[in-house]
């Protein structure tokens, strides 16, 4: 199975979304292999994971009619999406700057 990387955040926004294209009310996920920030898991439970994790993730999403990779369930997903979450590092002193840039921009600060 194909894996994805992406961050706690996004991976948050993708398994909550309530589109019945990706989760139809029969779908529910199996074989799944996590890797949080470097620490391979076999079982994780999804409410424990921050918005700032580094997650590589692999599995399957099983629907009625069969079972879709859900790498590429979420890549599909992902492509339809008008915003993202990033994570990025600057020096303190110049956050309300950044803060100031992205409102500008339409953007905001969700975690700081």
């Amino acid at each position: 199975m194909a894996t994805i990387k992406t961050t706690g955040a996004e991976l948050q926004r993708f398994w909550n979304c309530k589109d019945a294209a990706f989760w139809p009310d029969d779908a529910y996920v199996d074989d799944m292999a996590w890797n949080i920030n470097g620490a391979e898991h076999e079982n994780f439970d999804i409410s424990n994971i921050k918005d700032d994790d580094i997650v590589v993730i692999s599995g399957a999403i099983f629907y009625n009619e069969g079972d879709k990779d859900f790498a590429g369930v979420m890549r599909k997903w992902r492509k339809l999406q008008t915003h993202g979450n990033y994570v990025v590092e600057i020096p303190h002193e110049l956050k309300d700057e950044l803060a100031e840039w992205l409102k500008a921009k339409k953007g905001k600060i969700v975690q700081s």
